[in-house]
């Protein structure tokens, strides 16, 4: 048995509809209800579906900020020669290196801009990619083990729980045999991220 502090959230809820609304923890521990607890970290981190998801969104974001990372050095370069050169340029090239400068900055900004809409749909797109994953898997183990209420362990207020109604392990083993389910949706998922690239190059 172990001491629980008050941590995250909660990232994963309960089965039975309604219940931790309607029903304080106490009462719920001393009636004849059968609850269980899982750990939402280690779902995240061992489940193959959320390592999967999570790794989708990593490779997203890198590819953004490769771009906007390529376009911050191009607007510096032009900066530094303005900067260097301002004494021996003609107005002619100093007014084309202002502008070339000015069009960099304002593209380095659609990029950013661009990324951060993107990310949130993808972010959007995954998390739904996860529920429909995550929730049929937690009705699986409720039925089978006859729960009434799955609680998450970091949710914040659970303050104590006992070890014996921890079953993290089984719900990554049901999502794991189940991970097939979101191979599916990581192809999807690029040509998503590639057609949100392609559209802000044409922009």
């Amino acid at each position: 048995m172990r001491p629980k502090s008050c941590l995250a959230p909660v990232v994963l809820l309960l089965l039975a509809p309604g219940l931790a609304a309607a029903i304080p923890l106490g009462v719920q521990q001393a009636s004849s209800l059968k609850i269980s607890v899982i750990d939402s970290e280690r779902v995240m981190s061992e489940s193959n579906v959320a390592r999967s998801l999570t790794e989708q969104a990593q490779e997203a974001a890198q590819e953004w900020q490769t771009r906007i990372e390529a376009k911050r050095q191009e607007l510096d370069q032009l900066v530094r020669q303005r900067q260097e050169q301002a004494l021996t340029l003609s107005e002619a090239a100093l007014a084309r290196i202002n502008a070339e400068a000015e069009q960099a900055q304002v593209e380095l900004q659609r990029l950013q801009e661009d990324a951060n809409r993107q990310m949130q749909r993808l972010e959007a797109t995954y998390q739904s990619q996860l529920g429909a994953v995550l929730m049929p898997a937690l009705e699986r183990l409720a039925e089978e083990d006859g729960y009434d209420l799955i609680l998450d362990t970091r949710t914040q207020g659970l303050l104590y729980h006992s070890d014996t109604i921890d079953v993290t392990d089984k719900l990554i083993e049901i999502l794991n045999v189940g991970s097939g389910a979101v191979a599916g949706s990581a192809q999807q998922n690029r040509q998503q991220t590639q057609q949100g690239q392609n559209q802000s190059r044409q922009d």
